[in-house]
């Protein structure tokens, strides 16, 4: 799920009548990467069924505004939030899906991040993947045939870059997103550490019994943020999502951590661009190394809205109808949930495919199971230390600060 600061556009198409009456659902949705697609959906729905979809998309603020909307009975009819933990941070607004006749039409695993005590609480919109993306024609460029899986195999390959000139990463650390999700990929193996996988791990780090600075996996996590930030060129903390894709597309970097989300606007500045995942280093055994795939962005029909069988109706043409269907992998370009929907022509998606079906080691966004509102504190710290602020223990101490404050906020 990509997060980065733009500023908030308003998608509003026309109108038309049904049964006498105007009819718009109000939808307040994220990721404005993808206006133009909401945008093409929007125009077949509206063809289809004469329904005007009021399209409100924002980034930067977008859960604060998310909020204030919810508590001032200003509720769109459908709106987005991450899975896991927003599944209780939105569960007094949500209509219960667990019985609407479409969402059978979903792939069961896709559901497993919205499923709460057996209640389906939200509807899965993309799958996606995130891990290091390289450019196969800088790296065929300056002979690396051997794709690194390891921390010292990842400073190799980069010490053979910057000798041919080349930067080797774009750091993207102007993005509080990029970071967790670097940082959090270099720990997913520590699910096999704890009683209870993720969930026995996260519910130790809300009970307080656990703290970052007692993970000593974490190290490993610097380990890498410095890796990148010693390659990354001159101005680290300046390099965004937009530098980040421009850089891999022009071949000026070999390497970026990103997600398949980023195809389109690396695509759009170099359209030959011959792009692949590598496997992330991660703490422990170098086997262990794969990237991080889920299906974590999700679609939500408030419960009190004005229009829920209207929505309901939207999300049943969205699964079932043949432009619904292809919308996700011709449109969109990424993986769809729904159960024989056709594999995306894109290179990460087909990446991705490939690296499941050879068993390459994956692992769900459990970083999604921190209590909302961790993500954006813990990346904000986690640029304080890339940007030199804080050291190592002082980074884990704000860290254990941020994340003890939000959890008991939210009791």
């Amino acid at each position: 799920m990509k997060r980065f600061l733009l500023t908030a556009g308003l998608i509003v198409l026309c109108g038309a009548l049904l049964t006498g009456q105007a009819k718009t659902l109000k939808l307040f949705f994220y990721s404005p990467e993808l206006t133009d697609q909401y945008n093409d959906m929007a125009r077949a729905y509206q063809a289809e069924t004469g329904i005007t979809l009021d399209i409100t998309v924002n980034q930067a603020d977008y859960v604060t505004l998310l909020r204030a909307k919810l508590n001032s009975g200003d509720i769109p009819d459908v709106f987005m939030s991450s899975a896991y933990a927003d599944n209780s941070t939105y569960k007094d607004y949500v209509y219960d899906l667990t019985n609407a006749d479409f969402m059978k039409s979903l792939e069961p695993s896709a559901l497993s991040g919205v499923t709460v005590n057996g209640r389906v609480t939200g509807y899965p919109f993309l799958v996606q993947s995130h891990s290091f993306i390289y450019n196969k024609k800088v790296f065929a460029d300056a002979g690396i045939t051997a794709l690194p899986r390891t921390i010292a195999e990842y400073g190799a390959v980069a010490g053979k870059l910057q000798a041919k000139g080349i930067q080797p990463f774009a750091t993207g650390y102007k993005e509080w997103w990029v970071l967790p999700q670097t940082a959090w990929q270099v720990l997913a193996p520590i699910r096999d550490s704890y009683a209870g996988g993720y969930a026995g791990f996260v519910d130790k780090l809300n009970s307080g019994a656990l703290k970052f600075k007692d993970i000593k996996e974490m190290s490993t996590v610097f380990d890498v943020l410095d890796l990148i930030k010693k390659y990354g060129g001159p101005k680290p903390m300046e390099s965004d999502f937009n530098d980040q894709c421009s850089l891999l597309a022009t071949g000026k970097v070999g390497i970026g951590h990103q997600g398949n989300w980023a195809e389109g606007s690396i695509l759009k500045t170099n359209p030959d661009a011959s792009i692949g995942f590598l496997l992330g280093p991660v703490a422990g055994s170098a086997s262990k190394a794969g990237i991080m795939y889920d299906s974590n962005q999700t679609i939500r029909v408030a419960k009190d809205g004005s229009n829920v069988p209207a929505a309901l109706a939207w999300l049943r043409w969205l699964t079932t109808s043949a432009y619904g269907k292809s919308w996700i992998p011709d449109k969109i370009q990424q993986l769809s949930p729904i159960k024989g929907a056709k594999a995306s022509s894109a290179q990460l998606a087909q990446a991705t495919v490939n690296l499941l079906a050879a068993k390459t080691p994956s692992y769900p966004w459990f970083y999604q199971m921190f209590p909302t509102g961790t993500e954006q504190g813990l990346g904000i710290i986690l640029q304080g230390y890339c940007a030199g602020q804080t050291n190592r223990q002082q980074t884990l101490d704000a860290m254990d600060a941020s994340y003890t404050k939000i959890v008991n906020a939210s009791k």
